[in-house]
């Protein structure tokens, strides 16, 4: 059977996201971030620091984020001071070393910050980006204070979790749990021993128990720990998957999502439906719980959280719980009573989605980022939940907002960005958004010197309407190269036409920036299997491993390029990273006739060689074979540009290795860079900045000759 004739859809393949490597032919040595052809450097247009973490102080009006300047990530901090905010930075990291920080939390004082500094995913796993002879280390967890003692060392772990009371602190490490007290010199000892691997740490209102989630091999079951009585409570264990526990104001109760284990990742193929989720309330003393609701079978059977949020579960005032839900197609929020019988309430009407939610301290109000009205971008929307549910809109732009915040006085606070300004943490006041850190942003920063990306649309070769961003060189006059682009992802990711608030999202951003700077017409694809278009569209048929439908949307989008007077057919090229290296895969091998040449990081190439995917039966498998670019290597004519980094924990790096032999014996030109130790999400700026040379180099041969 050959699916790309049956179906007009081909090889499809995993998601992820990122860039690569350095070695090889396009060695990273001979591929200078410095070397400046008459465009901008990728370090002009990579300079502004990259925020993320925005949180909000437990009492008081500070503001704390991480910011990623040019790889040194440190914690920022912006006290209100009269009508404004001043902002500082906390922690004094310099250089580029691949250290992350993860999981900033502020401690019950609002003057202390905990972090996690190291590691990959946040921390749990032990790196060596710099290739250090000590070897690979973990996260460690780190205590910072608004009064200027320098930060302080707590232990080796991650997930810094601290009591509401101020005196304790739980810090995980290898999934299980330890306990230490802020400033003491005493090293963190076990709490419990637990059979599966701890995460989600809650703690009560009261700060006397914990609330936590056991992952098991197959399953996940939540657990309450009294500290002091030294006791585990199993909360209504089943054989499912259980989550998000979320504890009711006066710790008496404990609702929690209840849904069924999953065959395939998301990203893999196709699940519209599943057995219906559900929401429970259970008694942490006894552990008996009853199930509150459950969704019906069809469209919002699957539990899809809220991927831009902490949370998705929230415990509002009135003993509501409010929760997302795609019955309508829509990630949406809805709400139900705790006691009272009755269907739930939706929140957030039209077509669009939610995508991060904070519940503020009196829980009467939400904040949210919704594309409600624009949906090629995010803006914030404020829910007064006590007065029927009215939502209004806080921000309005031609950017993107996202990931807001409440201080305990009810002031909105998100991140922001737009095309030629890079994203930053804002307050929104009134009708203006004020920026926290305007000082990060460097004077000679090169604002005019970037294009602002069209939104456009153009129909699939199936006939699906697909959206897109078309970055076009300030200067151009004539037919010249163009590039198709597809980001990673893909089921919780859009590309927006504005600096992205996920980090390897910005950072693909910046690439295509810096190629249109060099003379490079850019269409960058939010193709099927994303997220802001609703359920049909994030999970569509034949999509991935089930029949690769989503090439339609690489021939609809090439001949979007083909109708325009400014690009020269006979030079496209593709490119993209994670599942976007699997498009960029899928597109040389099943629709060579539109490409001159590929640039490939961290593709996932050949399914049935991914550890995470299992067929269903046979057939399932002959589909998936069909679906991967590996099958179809025969049809392959450009050269293409190999990228991966060789620590990878997302695609195995085996999938460019595999690849590469398979085109080499065809005789097609393999380049490639490789760059040793990193991970799949590149910690270092160094790295970005291999990748994003590598990449307009290789495009500057073979389709600028």
């Amino acid at each position: 059977m050959n699916i790309k004739m049956s179906i007009q859809v081909p090889t499809a393949r995993r998601l992820l996201l990122v860039l690569c490597t350095c070695s090889g032919v396009m060695c990273a040595a001979s591929a200078s971030a410095q070397e400046h052809t008459g465009g901008l450097t990728i370090e002009q247009i990579a300079s502004a620091p990259f925020p993320s973490q925005l949180r909000a102080a437990p009492s008081g009006e500070s503001v704390a984020w991480v910011y990623n300047e040019q790889g040194a990530r440190n914690v920022w901090v912006a006290e209100l001071r009269g009508t404004s905010y001043a902002a500082r930075r906390l922690t004094v990291y310099r250089d580029d070393d691949g250290n992350d920080i993860n999981d900033l939390v502020w401690g019950a004082d609002a003057k202390t910050l905990f972090y996690t500094r190291g590691g990959d995913n946040g921390g749990t796993s032990a790196v060596n980006p710099l290739s250090a002879p000590s070897g690979a280390v973990a996260g460690d967890v780190w205590a910072v204070s608004l009064v200027g003692a320098p930060p302080q060392r707590l232990g080796a772990g991650y997930a810094p979790s601290p009591s509401p009371k101020g005196d304790s602190l739980i810090i995980l490490r290898d999934g299980q749990p330890f306990l230490t007290k802020p400033g003491s010199a005493t090293a963190p000892q076990s709490l419990f021993h637990d059979e599966g691997r701890v995460d989600d740490v809650t703690w009560s209102p009261d700060g006397l128990r914990i609330a936590f989630v056991s992952s098991r091999t197959r399953h996940s079951i939540i657990g309450v720990f009294d500290l002091a009585k030294k006791q585990i409570v199993w909360i209504s264990p089943g054989i499912d998957h259980d989550g998000e526990p979320t504890w009711s104001p006066d710790g008496s109760r404990l609702a929690f999502v209840r849904f069924a284990e999953d065959i395939n990742p998301p990203w893999a193929i196709a699940h519209p439906d599943a057995y219906p989720w559900e929401i429970w309330i259970a008694d942490p003393a006894t552990g008996e719980g009853t199930r509150r609701w459950a969704a019906g079978a069809g469209p919002g059977s699957r539990f899809r959280e809220l991927f831009n949020s902490r949370r998705s579960l929230f415990w509002a005032a009135d003993d509501e719980i409010i929760f997302p839900w795609e019955v309508t197609g829509w990630l949406r929020l809805y709400r139900i009573s705790v006691d009272r019988a009755g269907d739930p309430l939706l929140l957030t009407p039209g077509r669009a989605e939610v995508f991060g939610a904070e519940l503020s301290a009196d829980r009467r109000s939400l904040v949210y980022s919704s594309n409600l009205g624009d949906i090629d971008r995010r803006h914030i929307w404020e829910l007064r939940l006590g007065d029927g549910g009215f939502a209004r809109q806080l921000s309005v732009s031609r950017g993107v907002e996202d990931f807001p915040v409440l201080s305990t006085s009810g002031r909105v606070l998100a991140l922001r960005a737009e095309a030629r300004v890079p994203l930053r943490p804002t307050l929104l006041e009134g009708n203006s958004m004020i920026d926290l850190a305007p000082e990060a942003l460097t004077a000679d920063f090169p604002t005019a010197a970037l294009v602002e990306p069209q939104v456009v649309t153009f129909p699939a070769s199936d006939g699906l309407t697909i959206h897109g961003q078309l970055f076009v060189p300030q200067h151009q006059r004539a037919r010249g190269p163009a590039l198709l682009f597809f980001h990673g992802g893909p089921t919780n990711r859009q590309a927006f036409a504005a600096w992205d608030p996920f980090e390897t999202h910005s950072h693909l951003y910046e690439v295509n920036q810096y190629l249109a700077n060099h003379g490079y017409i850019v269409l960058s694809v939010n193709y099927r299997g994303g997220a802001g278009y609703g359920l049909e569209f994030r999970e569509a048929q034949g999509f991935g491993a089930g029949g690769a439908s989503e090439l339609n949307d690489i021939i609809g989008a090439a001949h979007y390029l083909l109708a325009r007077p400014d690009v020269d057919p006979k030079r496209i090229g593709v490119w993209g990273g994670s599942y976007g290296g699997r498009m960029t895969a899928l597109a040389l091998a099943s629709a060579p006739q539109y490409f001159a040449a590929g640039a490939d990081y961290a593709g996932v190439h050949d399914w049935l060689a991914m550890p995470e995917f299992v067929p269903a039966n046979d057939a399932a498998a002959k589909v998936a074979q069909e679906s991967s670019a590996i099958t179809h290597v025969q049809d392959w004519r450009a050269p293409v540009l190999l990228m991966h980094a060789d620590a990878d924990q997302n695609v195995p790096f085996e999938q460019t290795v595999e690849l590469a032999a398979a085109l080499r014996g065809r005789g097609i030109a393999v380049d490639y860079l490789m760059i040793p130790n990193e991970v799949h999400f590149l910690l270092r700026q160094k790295s970005w900045n291999e990748i994003s040379v590598a990449t307009r180099k290789f495009m500057d041969r073979h389709l600028t000759p």
